[in-house]
């Protein structure tokens, strides 16, 4: 069997990777799976710590698995709790304001968006915040296994388990609906076009995270507002950025701030 040079395989590694990164869909989809598997690769890098009861790979798979589940039972009840009147105050309102959006707005805001190097700047930061939100949550899990401290251990997952739910219930509705994207030559924002654009993962991602921050931080005013104001700065810049619709947008924060919610109250 012949072996390929290490620095042959190093390269052609690079290459691989670099490609990935510099597709949209491809970065999204690193971007949820990491936010998936980083507290498992935060345990190999503390396996010192990991024998404190709850940050042992089994405990953290259990209260994932926990979590789904509860996520799971909360889909089954999403028709009841669609017609709740309490429910109908912000959902009618939102439906609306998307319809509007779709029918008269999307397109003529996409249009005004020329410059090239604005898309790209708008979308290195929306890429950067996304990551920053996905590190603050690893971190927190980390620092309170570390420090051997239960709720700061239970904040950080709660946030990164919100991220992951809501970015695969967004990668469904993506596939579901089939939108252009605004970068599309000659799109118009057809659905069933031939694209992921509806709703928008970097906004569902980051307004989980927000949400669970801001639900587990109920009395701290500055954490709460701070994760919410971040969060919109990263969904908001995929409009510039012409990745995105902006009811695509809004639908995506809908999506993340109710999974948050539901992750971080049960």
């Amino acid at each position: 069997m012949v072996s390929m040079p290490k620095r042959v395989l190093s390269i052609s590694y690079d290459t691989a990777l670099l490609s990935i990164f510099q597709k949209p869909k491809s970065r999204f989809c690193m971007i949820v799976m990491c936010t998936a598997m980083f507290p498992f690769w935060f345990i190999k890098a503390s396996v010192a710590q990991a024998t404190w009861r709850g940050c042992g790979p089994s405990q953290t798979t259990h209260q994932v698995l926990g979590h789904a589940g509860r996520l799971l039972h909360g889909i089954e009840d999403v028709p009841r709790a669609a017609i709740r009147p309490e429910n109908l105050k912000w959902e009618l309102p939102i439906g609306l304001t998307t319809g509007l959006l779709i029918a008269e707005a999307d397109q003529p805001a996409a249009n005004r968006i020329q410059s090239k190097s604005f898309q790209n700047l708008a979308g290195r930061w929306s890429d950067a915040g996304l990551g920053i939100e996905i590190a603050a949550g690893a971190a927190t899990w980390g620092a309170g296994c570390i420090e051997h401290k239960p709720s700061l251990r239970d904040n950080g997952l709660t946030a990164l388990t919100a991220m992951g739910a809501a970015g695969t219930f967004d990668l469904a509705l993506k596939l579901a609906f089939d939108r252009e994207f605004p970068f599309k030559p000659g799109s118009q924002g057809a659905f069933w076009g031939g694209g992921r654009s509806f709703p928008s993962g970097h906004a569902a991602t980051s307004f989980a995270f927000a949400s669970a921050i801001a639900h587990r931080y109920p009395h701290h005013r500055w954490v709460k507002w701070g994760a919410y104001t971040f969060a919109s700065g990263v969904a908001l810049s995929r409009y510039p950025a012409k990745r995105h619709y902006l009811s695509d947008i809004l639908v995506g924060s809908t999506l993340g701030y109710v999974t948050g919610t539901f992750v971080a109250e049960h």
